[in-house]
């Protein structure tokens, strides 16, 4: 009779267990979600990153071609040498203006739907600075430029 109760007790998990385990769950969902979307985000930075390289060399050839860097809003045609995208997927360009030295500046925002940690950033471009690339808040300088 004894053992008969035992094996009857036995079965299954019991409340605390159970929620120990939920517990042990919620705590490593709270750590590595938020790292999950930093890393998410760092991808799609990428795309303006890339962008800025391959506009840093048509602006080099351009310069050298003309003698000056070209400004004004960009299109797919904008430089001869280099196919330049006149649109990205996450960001929004804006126009190309220069700067003293000579230099010239761009700056990316960040197109919606943006993530909330980041709210909506934009990335600058200043040829003329010795640490050219920029974030408009300092979480994402931080956390996603290189």
């Amino acid at each position: 009779m004894a053992v008969k109760r035992a094996l009857r007790s036995s079965r299954g998990f019991t409340l605390i267990e159970l929620l120990v385990v939920v517990l042990i769950i919620g705590i490593l969902a709270a750590v590595a979600l938020p790292q999950y979307f930093k890393v998410v985000e760092r991808g799609k930075a990428v795309e303006a990153t890339n962008f800025i390289s391959a506009l840093k060399g048509a602006q080099e050839a351009y310069l050298a071609k003309y003698g000056n860097y070209r400004e004004g809003a960009l299109t797919s045609t904008s430089f001869e040498t280099v196919n330049i995208p006149a649109s990205l997927k996450y960001f929004t360009l804006g126009t190309v203006g220069t700067v003293a030295g000579p230099g010239w500046t761009i700056s990316l925002t960040r197109a919606t739907p943006y993530p909330a940690v980041y709210s909506n950033y934009a990335i600058s471009y200043n040829s003329a600075n010795s640490s050219p690339l920029s974030c408009s808040s300092s979480v994402c300088q931080q956390d996603l430029l290189p």
